[in-house]
């Protein structure tokens, strides 16, 4: 099985539905969904999850910006979809990401270790796990039967615990819901739950579902919780990146990043209904790398996985108007397109969003993208060519795209848009990058990569010719495993400006960020050498995004 490419964006901003989509979501959502809106003594409980991305923060990003500032991710903009009555059973539970403040769970304040190694992820997961407890008891009685300070005390607690630990609390708390219901109405039919999450967020969800699944009980071809029927009827995930504890730097497997909670548990589970991933083409950093959701070859049935243009950030959300010279406006931004589509996978699933046509105004536009910003997109996906094929290799293919357009204008940094409209800053990230390229090709020692005629392609072929003529006429084999040298040869064989359009072009110039460049900005003083990873791997941006599966 293949990643896919996303279909062309409607030019209108909305992807409607279909007649046979409509009929999927109608059968999706005709054993969920009361077919009228009278008090009744049972019902169903519906629960969407939302886990935020690294440095993600509602209150940050939305609440606390005016509407020309805002930078909310997708996370948010479909929490504000999704409806939160729990008198009439939905309720949605928002989860911050790590690296900022999360009160609940006694996090007031950002933090360096939550944005670096993901601390505090295992907290939010298990908080969140504490709100599927919660969610029929508020249903029944308007109160959660664990109250705020509890929950985010034992959120803490257990974080440091083992699996089996975890799953002892669980069960208690399971018991503790089971006798607090019980002679109560309206009685809980089935609890339905549609868990969404970007970035370590989507690493989050992943987890969340697998936590959860191990301490339901299978039983009558479904799944229990505290004895009531439950159902994961969605799990919409934006480019997943667990990245906890040490980072992969160095690229590679020497170093995972799968330590702690995200060890052996973020393999999609087969009870969840429908599983869509969607993936950043553009993302390149060596502590991003990205877990498909494939295992070794094939997908899970109930998995698709879609690979978009763009960075982690251009998909998921998150930039910042005018950030490294790009996106003037919030309605600007790329991310809307997979936002959007995101949205519409999740009604065609049957995930009880808000109706389109009953949205506010203002979350309505956060999800409709421009005119301009649907044309840039449709045309370079046309004139890019770059169809559904192995995941890793979808990415080589749209990389190889952006690095050929750096490497078109190596000389005339200056001169493009995009760094005109860059502050201060953001032009020294964006020459610490472009500088990076000149650096890389410069180690080729074929040529030099500042004259009209340098060819990446041709340079990287003799310079490999000669490494192994060398290594022959030395008797000492030529090492292909060294990933420094590896990844030279592979990119610079890859740049080709000659595949090069305007409607490329115009995807670069104007709507995907740089976020190698982008990370060297949200460093602090402490870390800064980090966040410039060519300091560290002597990559930085000259090599392709590594691909971890399963449970690598």
């Amino acid at each position: 099985m293949t990643a896919l490419t996303p279909q062309p964006f409607p030019a209108d901003g909305y992807r409607k539905l279909s007649a046979k989509e409509t009929m999927q979501r109608a059968q999706a959502m005709n054993s969920t969904m009361a077919t009228d809106t009278q008090p009744k003594c049972s019902g169903q409980v519906h629960v969407g999850m939302f886990f935020d991305g690294t440095g993600n923060n509602k209150t940050a990003d939305y609440d606390d910006l005016p509407p020309e500032k805002r930078k909310h991710s997708n996370i948010v903009k479909l929490f504000h979809a999704y409806p939160d009555a729990p008198d009439r059973g939905y309720i949605a539970n928002y989860i911050p990401g790590v690296g900022t403040a999360f009160p609940e769970i006694g996090e007031k304040s950002t933090s360096a270790m939550g944005s670096a190694a993901a601390a505090g992820g295992a907290a939010r997961i298990i908080w969140g796990l504490l709100q599927v407890v919660n969610a029929p008891y508020r249903y029944v009685t308007t109160a959660p039967l664990i109250p705020d300070k509890q929950a985010g005390d034992i959120s803490n607690m257990q974080a440091w615990t083992a699996d089996a630990e975890n799953r002892k609390v669980l069960h208690h708390w399971q018991d503790q819901l089971k006798a607090a219901l019980a002679g109560k109405k309206p009685h809980v039919e089935q609890i339905n739950l549609s868990v969404f999450g970007f970035s370590r967020g989507a690493a989050e969800a992943r987890v969340f579902c697998n936590w959860l699944m191990s301490v339901c009980k299978q039983e009558n071809g479904g799944w229990t919780f505290a004895g009531i029927p439950l159902c994961i009827t969605f799990l919409g995930i934006f480019d997943t990146v667990a990245s906890v504890g040490a980072a992969n730097l160095w690229g590679g497997n020497s170093v995972t990043g799968h330590q702690q909670w995200a060890d052996n548990s973020l393999q999609i589970h087969p009870a969840i209904e429908r599983c869509v991933h969607f993936v950043a083409g553009h993302e390149v950093r060596a502590t991003f790398p990205l877990d498909s959701t494939r295992i070794k070859q094939q997908y899970p049935a109930n998995t698709k996985e879609v690979v978009y243009p763009g960075s982690h950030s251009d998909l998921g959300g998150g930039y910042a108007p005018t950030a490294l010279g790009l996106i003037p406006a919030p309605d600007d931004n790329l991310s809307i397109i997979p936002g959007m589509t995101m949205y519409h996978e999740a009604m065609k699933s049957g995930v009880p969003l808000i109706a389109w046509q009953k949205l506010p105004k203002n979350f309505k536009d956060d999800l409709t993208p421009t005119q301009a910003t649907i044309a840039a997109f449709n045309t370079y996906a046309q004139d890019a060519k770059i169809s559904s094929a192995a995941v890793e290799h979808m990415l080589e293919q749209h990389m190889a795209l952006y690095l050929s357009y750096r490497f078109k204008y190596r000389n005339a940094l200056p001169e493009r848009m995009f760094y005109k409209r860059a502050n201060k800053a953001d032009r020294g990230y964006l020459q610490t990058t472009q500088n990076t390229i000149h650096f890389r090709l410069g180690e080729l020692a074929v040529g030099d990569p500042n004259s009209p005629d340098f060819d990446p392609a041709i340079a990287a072929a003799q310079a490999k010719a000669r490494a192994i003529a060398m290594a022959k006429a030395t008797g000492i084999a030529f090492d292909e495993q060294d990933l420094k040298t590896q990844q030279l040869y592979k990119i610079a064989a890859a740049i080709n400006i000659k595949k090069l359009t305007p409607a490329i072009e115009q995807l670069c110039e104007d709507y995907i960020h740089d976020s190698m460049a982008g990370f060297i900005g949200m460093a602090t003083v402490w870390d800064r050498g980090i966040m410039n990873e060519e300091a560290f791997n002597s990559m930085g941006i000259m090599k392709f995004r590594h691909v971890f599966f399963g449970n690598d």
